[in-house]
């Protein structure tokens, strides 16, 4: 019996692990890229966040993009523990509005311009049931509260657990671009990221079904129906007390204090800066564009709620480095024909270079080293003139995630998707144009296997569990010219 009551304390300590964090860079940032997607050489509006160093190449005057998106995803996490009530947990995220708004001013040789996106985040998911890493453990408490020396078995649990997370870095940029000649721009700026994430969360009620007829002698309730889990285990502690078994006695009633309610509410908050520079040749036909963002360091302060810090996962005025990854971006786009431009994109997301920290409760964990490859990224997309006024396109996107198995968690999880893209683009007159688009994409699942286990016993069962995603989207802009 002791050696069942120690172990139990045990599993209560890591029963409320959670952890978050990731890599949230963004390449959607405007009607335009949905509709085509290879959009590293344009010579639009867009081109303000895309590609800089064409803004060379637009007319005099001043250029406007105003951009709005809305985004659904589902993540689904399968796990099929055998003793799980439910194998699947779903999150669902909505963003009704993600903005991208941009302007260049351009006067002869020189283009001064300003942005405005979500360059990294911009949503928030939320697991209404909860997530396996809450659950997981809580499931294998009736493993070990089957004790026949003293007539109890338990059979089943009950818990409620939730958990939401935000997380989005608006980015400000600024800049000017210099056409050098009729072939050449090369543009210069900087974007200042204001980091903001949020946590909440909670893991309540847990109860399980023991049943010990005895007991009944001495009014603790054990029928088999759920009971509270610290109402019984305090109950058998104040028992284990009148029996002068004040060991067990104490860790019954840790035990119960351990599976009380627990919850978590924080906030973390950042700042950094990103110089970004910009190249691109203009060689009639065919367009060649470069950019490069550096690393945007920021560093992120816990704003946690009293009594809110489930398992010192986010101590209040903690530190911890967040940066936005540097990244490179080459792109070429061709006039196959007049009506026809064929365009191609290549990113690459220098992840493993950046500082990722996350706090496990203990210490500071550097999530950069558990990144094989930065993330690259493959879009080619094609536009059509049918008339004057009218355009359709269409594009998509591979997108090659380098992270190790050991990267992959309930909250942060990267896959490789495709992604495929259509649209339309509609000149409502010389100065104002109309983009619509949508896309879809598609995730590669991953599936990990690991092992449940109650550290001293030989409850040890295995599962795997796999990770996967939808995701679809829509957006509409305009492009106006004064």
């Amino acid at each position: 019996m002791k050696k069942i009551l120690v172990i139990l304390v045990t599993l209560t300590s890591t029963v409320l692990h959670l952890q978050a964090g990731g890599l949230v860079t963004n390449s959607n940032q405007s009607a335009t890229y949905y509709r085509m997607l290879a959009r590293g050489a344009s010579m639009s509006g867009d081109a303000v966040y895309y590609n800089p160093g064409g803004l060379a190449f637009l007319d005099d005057g001043l250029t406007i993009s105003l951009n709005s998106q809305t985004i659904w995803m589902q993540r689904t996490l399968t796990n099929d523990l055998a003793t799980l009530n439910n194998p699947e947990f779903i999150g669902k995220l909505f963003v009704p509005v993600f903005p991208g708004i941009y302007a260049a001013y351009k006067k002869s040789n020189w283009t001064f311009s300003l942005g405005f996106n979500p360059p990294a985040g911009g949503g928030s998911v939320e697991f209404a049931d909860g997530l396996p890493m809450l659950e997981n453990t809580v499931s294998l408490i009736p493993s070990v509260l089957n004790i026949p020396n003293v007539g109890l078995t338990t059979t089943g649990y009950e818990t409620k657990g939730m958990l939401k997370g935000s997380s989005i870095a608006y980015g400000i940029q600024a800049g000017a671009t210099y056409k050098i000649n009729d072939k050449i721009g090369v543009f210069g700026g900087v974007r200042m990221l204001l980091a903001s994430n949020s946590y909440e969360g909670y893991l309540t009620d847990i109860k399980f079904n023991p049943s010990a007829p005895a007991l009944a002698a001495y009014g603790i309730a054990a029928d088999g129906t759920m009971r509270s889990a610290p109402e019984f285990l305090n109950a058998m502690g104040g028992l284990l007390e009148t029996m002068g078994d004040n060991a067990n006695a104490a860790a019954m009633r840790a035990l119960a204090a351990g599976t009380g309610d627990q919850f978590l509410d924080a906030k973390q908050k950042g700042n950094g800066l990103a110089p970004i520079l910009g190249v691109h040749f203009n060689l009639d036909k065919l367009n060649l564009s470069a950019k490069y963002e550096f690393n945007a360091k920021i560093k992120i302060k816990n704003e946690t709620a009293e009594g809110k810090n489930a398992m010192n996962l986010y101590p209040d005025g903690k530190e911890l480095r967040s940066d936005v990854p540097a990244v490179l971006s080459l792109a070429g786009s061709y006039d196959i024909i007049p009506a026809l431009k064929f365009s191609l994109t290549y990113i690459h997301h220098f992840e493993p270079q950046a500082t990722l920290e996350s706090w496990d409760g203990a210490q500071i964990v550097k999530r950069q080293d558990l990144i094989d490859h930065g993330t690259n990224e493959y879009m080619a997309g094609f536009e059509w003139k049918l008339s004057k006024k009218f355009l359709v396109s269409t594009g998509c996107q591979w997108s090659d995630v380098g992270v190790k198995d050991t990267w992959q968690n309930d909250i942060t999880h990267n896959l490789d998707n495709f992604t495929l893209g259509l649209g339309a683009a509609y000149h409502i007159n010389y100065n104002l144009t109309l983009n619509i688009g949508g896309l879809y994409t598609w995730y590669n699942p991953v599936s990990i296997g690991g092992t449940a286990a109650i550290q001293g016993t030989a409850v040890s069962l295995p599962y795997t569990q796999t990770f996967d995603r939808s995701n679809k989207a829509l957006s509409i802009g305009i492009d106006y010219r004064f």
